[in-house]
């Protein structure tokens, strides 16, 4: 099914499959719903469709999951078993709505996730009778749930549910959960309403004209552990709608451009904006949002430094939440160090909601070493563009991830250089790794971060002892081509046959172990590098690295295209630039790698796509020194305009082919 992209609406037409609820999944942040069917009852229990941030579960000793929720949003017209669905998702005012028709009736269901009230849940439901009939309406609580935890690995098709709710109390309008572990406690209460009056009765029967209509409207407000219920507005749905029109306000980017673009753009946006609490530093953002359980709702480094950029630049709040996050999780990475033999603090690869490490794969979990650096980087951004005072946790912070580092390296005498061993940059696919790039560049980073803002927690020793760290840790670079090396293994790998380089992923179809033995990047790596420092490298420098790595990269990651669209946009490598941004910005929505319904939506592809955009096609960058923009439009995309903030201070970019203007707005 190929959606219709409007530029303020999706729209399809057809069965609801694993696809259409991933791409029409709604939330607020806090509440996730994907597009699955109100009317039919799921066939599965198990079948991921709800979910609450921060309410995760253990499924094995160490191991939790993000629960699955019942589904408590059910409104069965009896009789009627539909086929065939009209799918709407309205950005503007974050509605979807499900259409379909029957003998005696025309049904339109409309559901949202409040923005206004992050407890509340709405489903508004319209009845138009298409001859005289009596319509018999259900309004469910299903308390019928499981989850089904995904392995690690995506060769791995798992089947087996886990139980992580029972029921205790189950009333017509009140539906309370415990969890089989940890007892916390999860509570559903609904309020159905017709024409706008409450009602009591589960069971309703209504009798209708010939084009007479109808409105049900259930609200269901949820509760997690001991959370007192906030007041509800008069009018959930207005409400709702004012609060995405702000949400709109500040993060809207306008295009003179094909309406499927303009649209595509949006619901990248939207898409982010309900997969983040902006208000609680508590909750982080999982790989897929709130729109699947895929890797098991955990954080990866995919928030800090994909995602984190329009935070900063839209909503810089949410931003210093995030990375806040992280900040409140330094014990945890001080203890996850510890068990590892080193010193200081190192952030998990997969990251629970409680910081503790959540990867099984060993030489995952154990070499993707680059994760620590990315938060500290990642602080360093955010404090650039929003300007937030840093605090004394924040200095902690850079100065035990600095000190992980030294613990993690190996000084090499006879080289006289601090190396890194059995290490994973970016790339995934060629094996553990010595002197990975652009983990030592970031680990380099760190510690400047820390002799920079954590000065006065150090003694003199350990300041020259990190300065010499820093000094001499390796970094890969021939001199003759002008080009950064990825690491001390590639250039000895294998060629990658042809035949295995178009098609499906190639994690599903080459073992992992013979895949780490071609010459074959999963997703950029230098190319990544080059990204996040736009002013350290040249322009040859960086188009060594485009010219030696992008030919060898297959893309098998949502968090590569729009990084190279980016890159070849600051190179003026326009046709690429294009190319590869069209396909981060429709990775979902033409669903890429042909999993996005049974994952859910790629949040580092939303995030990447727009770094594209801003950082890419309209060159915006800032720093100490303050904001700029230089744009390199593509043809496609004949003016941008969009607010930004900066340091307490909100400006409006306006840019087209011959023009750039950047204005602070009062």
């Amino acid at each position: 099914m190929k959606p219709e992209i409007h530029a303020w609406r999706i729209e399809a037409d057809g069965p609801i499959t694993d696809y259409t609820e991933s791409i029409f999944s709604i939330g607020n942040g806090y509440l996730g719903v994907r597009g699955y069917d109100l009317q039919t009852p799921k066939e599965r229990k198990e079948q991921h469709a709800l979910f609450r941030a921060g309410f995760f579960e253990p499924v094995k000793p160490g191991i939790t999951d993000m629960v699955q929720l019942p589904d408590v949003l059910g409104l069965t017209v009896a009789g009627c078993r539909p086929v065939t669905f009209h799918h709407a998702l309205d950005l503007k005012q974050g509605i979807y709505t499900q259409s379909w028709q029957d003998r005696d009736v025309s049904v339109s269901v409309q559901r949202m996730a409040s923005m206004a009230a992050h407890q509340l849940l709405c489903v508004r439901m319209k009845l138009t009778a298409l001859t005289h009939c009596s319509v018999i309406i259900h309004p469910r609580l299903d308390d019928s749930v499981a989850n089904l935890p995904v392995h690690d690995d995506q060769m791995v098709d798992e089947t087996e549910t886990a139980t992580l709710l029972k029921t205790v109390e189950k009333t017509a309008n009140a539906l309370i959960m415990q969890a089989v572990h940890s007892s916390r406690k999860i509570s559903f209460f609904q309020q159905v309403l017709i024409d706008g009056k409450p009602m009591s009765n589960g069971r309703m029967e209504i009798p209708l004209q010939a084009g007479q209509t109808a409105v049900i409207e259930k609200r269901v407000r949820v509760l997690l552990d001991d959370e007192q219920a906030n007041d509800a507005p008069l009018d959930p749905w207005q409400a709702h709608a004012d609060a995405w029109a702000a949400l709109w306000r500040d993060c809207d980017i306008t295009l003179d451009a094909d309406e499927e673009l303009q649209g595509a753009l949006r619901w990248n946006i939207f898409q982010l904006l309900c997969s983040n609490a902006a208000d609680d530093p508590r909750l982080s953002i999982g790989a897929r949002g709130l729109t699947h359980g895929r890797y098991k709702g955990n954080t990866f480094w995919d928030t800090d430094i994909f995602l984190l950029p329009f935070f900063c630049w839209h909503r810089p709040k949410a931003a210093i939440h995030l990375m806040q996050y992280r900040v409140l999780h330094l014990p945890q990475a001080r203890a996850l160090a510890k068990k590892q033999n080193l010193a200081g603090a190192r952030y998990p690869w997969m990251c629970s909601y409680d910081g503790d490490e959540q990867c099984e794969s060993w030489d995952i979990g154990l070499c993707e070493v680059h994760i620590t650096a990315d938060v500290a980087y990642a602080l360093k951004r955010m404090l650039d563009i929003t300007g937030a005072e840093i605090t004394e946790d924040m200095r902690l912070l850079f100065l035990e991830t600095a000190r992980y580092w030294k613990s993690r390296f190996t000084w090499e005498e006879g080289k006289g250089q601090y190396s890194s061993f059995f290490v994973k940059g970016p790339d995934e696919y060629c094996g553990a790794a010595v002197n990975n790039t652009y983990t030592n560049y970031l680990a380099k980073f760190n510690v400047e971060l820390a002799l920079l803002y954590a000065d006065e927690l150090m003694e003199e020793q350990e300041r020259r002892e990190l300065r010499f760290f820093a000094d001499h840790i390796a970094l890969l670079y021939d001199p003759e081509r002008g080009l950064y090396l990825q690491d001390e293994l590639f250039d000895r790998l294998e060629p990658l046959p042809q035949n295995h380089a178009a098609g499906e992923p190639l994690y599903r179809t080459v073992c992992f172990d013979r895949m780490q033995r071609y010459k074959a990047l999963k997703q950029a790596d230098l190319v990544q590098l080059m990204a996040m420092f736009p002013d350290r490298f040249t322009e040859e420098e960086k188009r060594a690295v485009w010219q030696t790595y992008e030919p060898l990269t297959v893309h098998d990651s949502s968090l590569s295209f729009g990084i190279h669209a980016l890159l070849a946009f600051q190179m003026g490598l326009q046709e690429k630039a294009w190319d590869y941004f069209s396909r981060a910005l429709f990775f979902d929505l033409k669903d890429e790698l042909k999993n996005t319904g049974r994952e859910g939506v790629h949040m580092a592809a939303l995030g990447a796509a727009w770094q594209a955009l801003i950082y890419g096609a309209l060159g915006v960058w800032a720093d100490e020194g303050g904001i700029r923009a230089d744009p390199r439009l593509p043809e496609s995309i004949r003016s941008v305009s969009l607010p930004l903030r900066f340091r307490g201070q909100r400006y409006r970019l306006t840019a087209d082919h011959e023009t750039c203007r950047l204005k602070k707005e009062e």
